[in-house]
């Protein structure tokens, strides 16, 4: 799964020459992997320079993602201990979120 910046950077067909690099000698792998490395870079300056947008987390939501939404999709890129460990975050996240909205109702 690609991430938004990984979809930008790897326009072109760049994945299918990553799928190549395999299949070439040592040489020619580190030369090949640095020129997609450039051409990625170069896709992301493109995107930027040519766009007045950016990358958004959410589409027509009324209020910004939070730091839960940020963990939760940076969780769906991460394996076993790693998803334990944003996991954790996450609850920690949440209980914050809910500390801070009884605390707010307190004090109103």
């Amino acid at each position: 799964m690609l991430t938004p910046i990984d979809q930008i950077a790897t326009k072109n067909h760049l994945q299918l020459v990553k799928a190549a690099v395999p299949y070439f000698q040592r040489k020619e792998q580190k030369l090949l992997s640095v020129l997609i490395k450039v051409m990625e870079l170069q896709n992301i300056l493109h995107f930027y320079s040519q766009n007045s947008c950016c990358i958004s987390a959410c589409e027509a939501s009324e209020s910004p993602p939070g730091l839960i939404d940020m963990l939760s999709e940076m969780r769906n890129y991460c394996e076993g201990s790693e998803q334990e460990m944003l996991d954790q975050w996450i609850q920690i996240a949440g209980a914050m979120e809910l500390y801070t909205m009884f605390a707010q109702d307190d004090g109103s």
